[in-house]
């Protein structure tokens, strides 16, 4: 059972959760949210952790850059959409390339560092 909480295929699906949760409460806006842009901050911070775990579930050999950025445009465009239905939410497509390069970075240090 042990080996389970340590698998990093669940640490990647949790923090899948996580971002879908987040993407479900209504209004959501980050800290400081009148700096102009830092909510792309935000995307990119979250999306660079999810392509970190990518690659760390992947390994090192099979993680990179152009995995991580499908990744990071995949799971972005589901979470747009699924955004759309939550009041108070709207989907922006620099939200987007935001959540793309921030995993394609995340992934790309996991393959280099992990």
């Amino acid at each position: 059972m042990s080996r389970f909480w340590h698998s990093p295929w669940l640490h990647f699906g949790l923090w899948v959760g996580l971002v879908f949760g987040m993407s479900s409460i209504p209004d959501l806006k980050p800290p400081a949210s009148d700096v102009p842009g830092i909510d792309k901050l935000f995307h990119a911070g979250e999306y660079a952790v999810l392509g970190w775990l990518w690659g760390r579930a992947r390994g090192r050999a099979r993680a990179g850059l152009v995995s991580g950025a499908l990744l990071g445009l995949g799971v972005g465009v589901a979470d747009e959409l699924y955004q759309s239905s939550v009041p108070g939410r709207a989907v922006d497509l620099f939200d987007v390339a935001a959540d793309t390069v921030g995993a394609a970075l995340g992934c790309l240090v996991s393959s280099r560092w992990t």
